[in-house]
């Protein structure tokens, strides 16, 4: 095991399965806190997913590689904190889980990160009642955690007020930005001889794919098909349990054509992506979403649901079509948001301001007390 430089930022990820939103935003952070030469590391029982292969500065990883059962998982993150000095920065915690560990392994006054609360973790009402009890044991756990002293950070007005419900808190929000830093004018994307849609998300229920697939299948079923008015394509990147049905819900629809599932994809890929699209499509459910705020940078307009966390900074501008209500509301959104892409009405007016990950980073580090 490593041992970190004394005064290290201690961020705990009890376990890195892949990488994601959260993981993304922990880099983000690391990485500010190194450029200023502030020392921090990342602790976490296993790091199955190589987390420094993604990091663009020097990152020291912990792995405390504990036996099996979240007794003993509880137990070596007790024993690592433990042998820190008494004066060293308080840890920061990222996510409900790594909060509930910290707070059973006798934590207090650690600061949170809490990228999603309970209300994200799958359809609550499909949930059986062992899982509500353990739910509600483990927030009054970890609410008795978060009210010892440390700061509970959020990036929504949604995630502020739930953990209000959740641990009788109140939160800071601190506003996620996207990988682009420059405050220059955004790029125009103006519309050819196609129109290019694109998502990047992990292929799951939440993300809801299939209410885009659907939609799209609408707007061709009607009196004058989305083709005959632009020829079209949608890009999704990420990986996810649910590309091969999605996929074959494309082709029963008729549209398997204009449909790319691509996987995962490297950043220079990820790019060329971003630089042929003419509109973002984000209809998830989450406690933020940073990929809206990316695309806005790079002067791409969104389409997204009231339901994800970032639509608090996104609802006067015609930038985004923010909407709100079950499935039968994408197509009428996504009609609308074509609509205004073809006729470049975004581009008429300035984005609202949009957040960076630095001045995310320094907020989330002065909440900490780290500087």
């Amino acid at each position: 095991m490593q041992t970190p430089a004394g005064g290290s930022r201690p961020i705990l990820i009890t376990e890195i399965e892949q990488f994601g939103g959260s993981e993304r935003s922990v880099l983000a952070l690391s990485r500010w806190l190194h450029q200023r030469n502030l020392p921090n590391h990342v602790v976490t029982y296993f790091d199955r997913c190589n987390l420094a292969q993604y990091a663009t500065h020097p990152l020291q990883v912990v792995e405390l590689n504990p036996a099996p059962g979240p007794r003993n998982k509880i137990a070596s993150l007790r024993t690592y904190f433990n042998q820190q000095s008494p004066n060293s920065p308080k840890p920061l915690a990222s996510g409900y889980q790594p909060a509930l560990h910290a707070t059973l392994a006798g934590q207090r006054g650690f600061h949170t990160l809490m990228h999603d609360t309970p209300s994200l973790f799958g359809d609550q009402e499909t949930r059986s009642l062992s899982t509500s009890l353990r739910i509600a044991v483990s927030n009054r756990i970890i609410g008795y955690g978060l009210r010892s002293g440390g700061n509970t950070i959020v990036t929504s007005e949604y995630l502020r007020s739930e953990c209000r419900k959740d641990f009788n808190i109140d939160a800071k929000i601190a506003r996620m930005g996207g990988l682009v830093t420059s405050t220059s004018a955004p790029l125009v994307h103006p519309v050819n001889d196609r129109l290019r849609m694109f998502s990047v998300c992990r292929i799951e229920p939440n993300k809801r794919i299939d209410w885009i697939i659907r939609a799209l299948a609408e707007l061709e079923r009607g009196n004058k098909p989305l083709s005959s008015v632009i020829d079209w394509r949608l890009d999704l990147a990420g990986k996810g349990s649910l590309i091969p049905s999605l996929t074959q819900m494309a082709q029963t629809l008729g549209i398997g054509d204009r449909i790319h599932f691509h996987g995962f994809v490297p950043d220079d890929d990820l790019e060329r992506l971003f630089s042929q699209t003419h509109l973002f499509l984000m209809p998830a459910v989450q406690g933020y979403g940073i990929p809206a705020i990316e695309s806005l940078h790079r002067g791409i307009p969104v389409l997204l649901h009231r339901e994800s966390g970032v639509s608090d900074i996104l609802l006067d501008t015609p930038w985004a079509t923010v909407f709100t209500g079950g499935e039968e509301n994408m197509t009428p959104a996504l009609q609308s948001a074509i609509e205004g892409i073809l006729q470049g009405k975004h581009h008429a007016v300035p984005q609202p301001h949009l957040p960076t990950e630095d001045e995310w980073a320094e907020r989330v580090a002065t909440l900490c007390n780290w500087l």
